[in-house]
């Protein structure tokens, strides 16, 4: 009965283009006009290797247009900052000054600092492709391929009852050099509005698995554009 119930859903599935799908997700998440009305967002939460291990805290801050700044707490060793103001990007690992991103993995950055990038898709990804409906566990996944103007493509799944984005992957630039990264979200919850985002976040690489749980989360938050910006140098 599985098998006959998924692919009648595949033969269903396949008139729906990737731009149906995506603005069927943008609805289910609480609709253009509501999350337009979120110009920031502040949050904070739990971070580890495991889902019962979550004992660093992490603080999210983003303002619209495209600011915003990750802060993680490491028991023992210190805090990593990453931010970017609109213009510049950095990142300071514990103890040490911060340093400027350039290159590839600054194009990377600006495209994901985009404040409510879901109502910009076609802005940042060009070409969006039905890759078709593919199966995880006893969930259902449309898979959409989004090129951007400039860099590698990024695939979307979401989930063929709720439209809600479940995961997405793809290889992306990081301080480590180029990583195939897949992110998968869960636990979606409304922040008001109607406006719906995920409370449970695990990045999965190829150095292991990174499971974030959010306790708290701030629509339309008072942000200084100061926070965003790259720290001075402690000593010139």
């Amino acid at each position: 009965m599985r098998t006959f119930l998924f692919l009648l859903c595949t033969l269903s599935c396949a008139a729906q283009t990737a731009e149906q799908i995506i603005e069927k997700s943008i609805a289910a998440t609480g609709g253009r006009a509501a999350m337009e009305k979120v110009t920031s967002m502040a949050s904070k939460g739990l971070m580890g290797v495991s889902a019962r291990q979550m004992r660093n805290t992490v603080e999210f801050y983003a303002k619209a247009p495209n600011k915003r700044l990750s802060v993680m707490f490491f028991e023992g060793v210190g805090e990593m900052r990453q931010g970017f103001d609109g213009t510049v990007a950095w990142t300071q690992m514990p103890m040490e000054e911060a340093i400027e991103v350039t290159g590839a993995q600054l194009a990377g950055v600006k495209r994901e600092a985009v404040f409510n990038p879901a109502l910009k898709w076609r802005e940042l990804f060009p070409k969006a492709e039905m890759k078709g409906v593919e199966k995880a566990g006893d969930r259902q996944m449309y898979a959409i391929v989004l090129t951007p103007s400039t860099g590698k493509t990024v695939a979307q799944y979401y989930d063929t009852e709720t439209f809600l984005l479940v995961r997405q992957s793809g290889n992306f630039e990081t301080p480590q050099g180029p990583m195939d990264v897949s992110v998968e979200f869960s636990d979606y919850r409304d922040i008001g509005g109607g406006v719906k985002t995920p409370f449970r976040i695990r990045q999965v690489t190829p150095m292991g698995d990174v499971f974030m749980k959010i306790t708290e989360m701030k629509a339309n938050a008072e942000i200084d554009d100061a926070k965003f910006a790259k720290p001075a140098r402690k000593n010139p």
